[in-house]
Order: C-alpha cells, then sequence, then structure tokens
C-alpha cells in the first residue's frame, strides 16, 4: 500500500492532475471506474472523468505507468499527517489544469487545520431505492471486489463536504418502516473532493480511503434515538459531529463499532453481501419484503411465456424475445439471466400432444412454473430493417409496424433481447403466479415473498449447473 502523492497527466495536451491518497493503487481504479457505463456521462463538470472519456480511455488502471494517452506516476511518497501540505506544495509547484473543479484545504485554505473532524452522511433508501454502491450489482453479480473499491465516497448537495478533506465520514443509512432500521454502512477518511455543476444546481462528491462495514450493524436503541435527535433526525442529509462527549457522547460508538467490524478478508462477494443485509433488514421486521426485492440481490427478471412459445425458446427454435417500450432498467441486463415462465395451457388435448411431442408432460414442464432460464446477450432497438432482418429469429414476419399494430403498440418502441445458452431446471419450480397484469412476453420482476423464495431457488441451481 503505497501512500502518497500522485500524477495523472494527458500526453496530448500535457494537462495533468495531482491527488492524494493514503492507498494510491486503489485510487487509480476508483479514478478510472465504469468509463464503459452511460452514467458517467452524468457526472457534471468533472474535468477528468471528462478528459478520460474524450481521449477514449476504457480499461482499469490498477498500476502506474502510461495508460493510452494518459500518464499515471506516484511523485511523493510520504506518511498521513503530511499528505494536505505535500499535496499543497506540487498543486502549488504545477498548477494542475485537471484540478480546477476539485476543491482541497491545500489549495484553498492559506493554513491546514490538524484537529480532526467527523462528518456524517445520511442515505435514506425508502427516497432513493437502494443501498450505497449498489451499482456495481448490474456489472457482475457473481466477481469479489476488493472493499474499497466499493466505495468511492458519497455525494451531497451541501457544500459543506468542500472542507472536509482529512476529515472522517460515517455513512448511515436507512430502511424500512415501523420500525425504520438504521445501518453504520461504512467509513472513509476523505481525499477529494469534486463539484459537479448542472443547469440550476450543484452536487459534491467526496472520496476517500476506507471500508465498508462487514455486515452494517444495527444502530437502533435509546443512545442512537438522542444521537439523531441531535442530528435533526438527519434532516441535513450532510453534517458534522463534534468529537466532544457533552456534545455527541454516540460518536464514541460510531468509532468503536467501524473499528470492531472492519472487513476481516480483503475481497468481497458485494452481490452476498447485499443480499446478506437484506435478509438481515426482513429478520428485524419480517414485513419489510419491500426491502429485500425492489433493489438489489434479485435484479434478475422473467418472462412469463405460453408453454409452446417457452418450449420454442429453450429448445433454440427462435432466440430473439421481442418487448414493447421496456422500463430503463430492463435494458441494463446484458450478460444477466432470464428466467423462464410458463402460462396455462393444458386446456386440451392437442396441448398434452404438444407438448408430447418434445418428451414432456405436464409434471417435467408445467404451467405456472419456472421451468428454465437463458443468458441475455445483448438488447438492442428494432427498426423495419432489422426486424426484417431478423424474421427467421423472432418468427415475427418482416414488418414491423404490422407487428406493432396487431399487437396493439401502434407508437411503442420495439425493442429486441438477444438469448443464448437454454438450460432447463430439473425439476422446475412450480406454482409460480406471475404478478398481475403481466400479460404473455412480457417481463417481470419478484414482487412478493413466493417470488423471492422462487427465483432464490432458480439462481441457486443456475451456480450449481454452472
Amino acid at each position: 500500500m503505497v501512500c502518497g502523492i500522485y500524477q495523472i497527466s494527458n500526453t496530448v495536451n500535457g494537462k495533468s492532475y495531482i491527488g492524494q491518497s493514503r492507498n494510491i493503487y486503489r485510487r487509480w481504479k476508483q479514478h478510472t471506474r465504469a468509463l464503459d457505463k452511460p452514467n458517467v456521462l452524468e457526472m457534471g463538470s468533472y474535468p477528468l472523468r471528462y478528459a478520460f472519456l474524450k481521449y477514449d480511455l476504457k480499461e482499469v488502471v490498477t498500476t502506474p505507468g502510461k495508460t493510452g494517452l494518459f500518464d499515471f506516476k506516484v511523485i511523493e511518497e510520504c506518511t498521513e499527517d503530511k499528505l494536505l501540505e505535500r499535496e499543497r506544495f506540487w498543486i502549488n509547484t504545477i498548477d494542475p489544469e485537471y484540478n480546477c473543479n476539485t476543491w482541497t484545504p491545500a489549495r484553498k485554505k492559506k493554513e491546514i487545520d490538524s484537529e480532526p473532524k467527523f462528518w456524517v452522511q445520511y442515505h435514506n433508501y425508502n427516497v432513493l431505492g437502494y443501498v450505497p454502491v449498489e451499482m456495481i450489482l448490474d456489472e457482475s453479480l457473481i466477481e469479489k471486489y476488493d472493499h474499497e473499491e466499493v466505495l468511492p465516497g458519497i455525494s451531497t448537495n451541501k457544500r459543506a463536504v468542500l472542507n472536509t478533506v482529512g476529515d472522517t465520514i460515517f455513512l448511515i443509512v436507512g430502511i424500512g418502516n415501523k420500525p425504520k432500521q438504521y445501518y453504520i454502512w461504512s467509513k472513509f477518511i476523505c481525499e477529494e473532493t469534486v463539484t459537479n455543476d448542472y443547469e440550476n444546481s450543484h452536487s459534491y462528491d467526496a472520496f476517500g480511503t476506507g471500508y465498508l462495514i462487514d455486515p452494517p450493524q444495527l444502530l437502533n436503541s435509546k443512545q442512537f434515538n438522542e444521537f439523531k435527535r441531535f442530528c435533526g433526525n438527519f434532516g441535513f442529509g450532510f453534517m458534522r459531529i463534534k468529537d466532544s462527549s457533552e456534545v455527541c457522547p454516540y460518536l464514541n460508538t460510531l468509532k468503536e463499532i467501524t473499528e470492531n467490524y472492519k472487513p476481516k478478508n480483503s475481497k468481497l462477494n458485494f452481490s452476498q453481501y447485499i443480499k446478506d443485509f437484506y435478509t438481515q433488514v426482513t429478520r428485524v421486521n419480517p414485513n419489510e419484503y419491500s426491502a429485500y426485492h425492489q433493489r438489489g440481490f434479485y435484479r434478475h427478471l422473467a418472462v412469463s411465456l405460453s408453454i409452446e412459445e417457452a418450449l420454442e425458446l429453450l429448445m433454440g427454435e427462435y432466440t430473439t424475445l421481442v418487448i414493447f417500450d421496456p422500463i430503463n432498467h430492463e435494458l441494463n441486463y446484458k450478460d444477466s439471466t432470464l428466467l423462464i415462465h410458463t402460462l396455462d395451457f393444458y386446456n386440451s388435448e392437442e396441448g398434452k400432444k404438444y407438448i408430447a411431442s418434445y418428451e414432456f408432460n405436464d409434471q417435467t414442464f408445467p404451467s405456472y412454473a419456472i421451468v428454465g432460464w437463458m443468458a441475455v446477450e445483448k438488447i438492442f432497438k428494432y427498426d423495419e430493417k432489422s426486424f426484417a432482418a431478423d424474421k427467421d429469429l423472432h418468427l415475427l414476419g418482416e414488418s414491423l409496424l404490422d407487428y406493432k399494430n396487431s399487437c396493439g403498440y401502434e407508437g411503442s418502441d420495439v425493442w429486441g433481447i438477444a438469448l443464448k445458452k437454454p438450460i432447463f431446471l430439473n425439476p422446475p419450480i412450480c406454482n409460480v403466479l406471475q404478478p398481475e397484469g403481466i400479460n404473455n412476453g412480457e417481463l417481470w420482476g419478484a414482487e412478493d415473498f413466493s417470488h423471492l423464495e422462487a427465483f432464490d431457488i432458480a439462481l441457486q441451481a443456475k451456480v450449481e449447473y454452472e
């Protein structure tokens, strides 16, 4: 672990960036993480990230050296207590252009305040609908991450965060109702703050070195309630708490908990971490099923199909599923899993003969069951030309317009989901009713506890198959 000052230089235009970190190699990865993700384009006016995109830097940088058109190097190693002083020296010496939107005490203050400061950031799950850094699940459900890789920092609309470099920030998550549960989620020392400028507003990001609490610890208690009142019931979102037994005695409790629950392993199976957290939430309050599935581990989807369509799909007779006007998150499932759910079919002898022709029966391929899954290869938008070109895949004819009219979606966008690697579940997961209002060929996620159990069984079987 290298502690010190680093420089990132653009070899095309000579512009550079100066930063400090207690773990520089981790910081490389934080800077270059998720550059291929669309949401990077929404990062306001952060000039360094914009430069990475402009000059087509796509890979995650893990060690110093030249990568693409950028040069990463350590310019000075120092102890933690010298970071601000040495960063100030190098910023004043080099005057780096990419730091123009970065606020540090070393650049903005004449004197460096050595008094340790502590801050609390509050994350309201009930409003936001996700727990911190949960977007990592969009990238992989099985890859293990370093704890610090999933701790890039916080984002707030409070300008006070600009003065926190060198300070400790605790992140607390509030989730659920009656009772609302409060968990200490992470702790880190701020090493950099960034201003993001939007049309009519600003937001501020803070990054640094720290760790997730493993596992997150429930704080609800009489002492915590007093602390919460001291913090205005977290109505400020981000605020300072002073290290004083008289003003804020609970600060020592936060220090103790975060020290006792440091991660024991350097690598983190984040999907399991999230799943265990939601399990804990429902264990405290069994009525909090929503906290278990609205977002998080259960981000797979199911598609309900008539049995003949489900058979043809799983048998590979067609490989493209056509959907209308998907919601945004349904377009982020590349390399994920689509569970195949069957609808009622056994109303006639012809139906039974049909599935028998594939050597199945109503026990081995039942209705209202999850009978298999397929891997999502890609999701793409259809136009008339691409729809006609794929007629042998989707088996829906050549005219996209005629197809939309026949389905009652004249003005809708049409998307294709290319599927591969079909797997039959043996045995199938029976008696799984799709949510109300879902019709043949439509996607859905888990909406009640029976769905959660069925998805869990299917995904566990998926791991065993693979």
